[in-house]
């Protein structure tokens, strides 16, 4: 491998993670930071140019890749559905190369959580993997047959729309019966976020301890549609859920495949954006 730097960046919901690695993917620096809600696109598009350059050894790398929590329209550049509602019909690599000068790669979140936990993770050496994302952020990717699944339109796995409940009996904050409780709609119900929830002692709040409940029910649902339709190896779970991960493992024994948290924790999605950032730069080369 080259022994160029790559940086890495994660943006999520309220906060942009930036790693910058050798080029055998070794993370040397770091650096976070949070943004406000409601910012506007120009305004988290500075947020991230200021995460990669607070880096140390920016001047150095050689490339760098975004991970965003969306999904982009056929022609690769405009963001048809986020997380990040500000972001909706941004063309994002076009705001960040104006402040970015060196080969920039944009590309969808879940995907890279998938490329780096087939490289580093628990996918490494699996032909048929799930990773799941639930917290602020709600996403999964499939490998199916030793490749990522994208689509025909590069949209697949958004499972936070999954129906898993066709009574209508429960209404998302996005407006979807029965689908995986939202972040947003956790906020506003309980002025916490998932984060702090699971991070918490949920025994202790009866709110907390209902909305546990519909998260086991919901994502257990979610995962078992998943394992009957694509028969996976293994599921990997990431996000905030890891606060407390071991909530959750019971439920996931009805499930009859193996589930493991990521060993990546939060550096997965910019661990997976430093392999785009390489694997873009080597297209480019040849």
């Amino acid at each position: 491998m080259k022994s160029d730097f790559l940086v890495g960046v994660s943006l999520g919901v309220g906060q942009v993670n930036a790693i910058l690695c050798d080029g055998d993917f070794n993370i040397l620096e770091r650096e976070s930071r949070p943004f406000a809600p409601k910012m506007g696109k120009e305004s988290i598009a500075t947020k991230i140019e200021k995460t990669i350059t607070s880096l140390p050894s920016f001047h150095k790398a050689a490339a760098v890749a975004v991970a965003a929590p969306a999904i982009f329209d056929q022609t690769n550049k405009l963001i048809k559905s986020s997380s990040i509602d500000e972001l909706l019909g941004a063309n994002l690599y076009q705001l960040l190369s104006k402040k970015i000068d060196l080969p920039l790669f944009i590309t969808r979140r879940s995907f890279c959580l998938m490329l780096a936990e087939q490289a580093f993770g628990q996918a490494k050496g699996r032909k048929n993997a799930v990773v799941v994302e639930i917290g602020k952020d709600i996403d999964c990717a499939f490998e199916i047959n030793g490749k990522i699944f994208r689509g025909a339109t590069g949209s697949s796995g958004q499972i936070s729309s999954t129906i898993v409940d066709i009574t209508r009996e429960k209404r998302s904050s996005v407006g979807s019966f029965g689908s995986l409780v939202s972040g947003e709609g956790i906020s506003a119900l309980t002025g916490k976020s998932v984060y702090q929830i699971l991070k918490e002692n949920p025994k202790s709040d009866l709110v907390s301890k209902q909305i546990i409940r519909d998260l086991k029910d919901s994502l257990l649902t979610g995962l078992l549609n998943i394992k009957l339709m694509l028969d996976p190896e293994i599921f990997i779970i990431t996000g905030d859920i890891l606060e407390n991960f071991n909530l959750f493992k019971g439920a996931f024994y009805d499930l009859g495949v193996e589930v493991f948290p990521s060993e990546l924790g939060r550096d997965g999605a910019a661990l997976g954006a430093a392999i785009t950032a390489y694997n873009g730069i080597e297209k480019i080369g040849k």
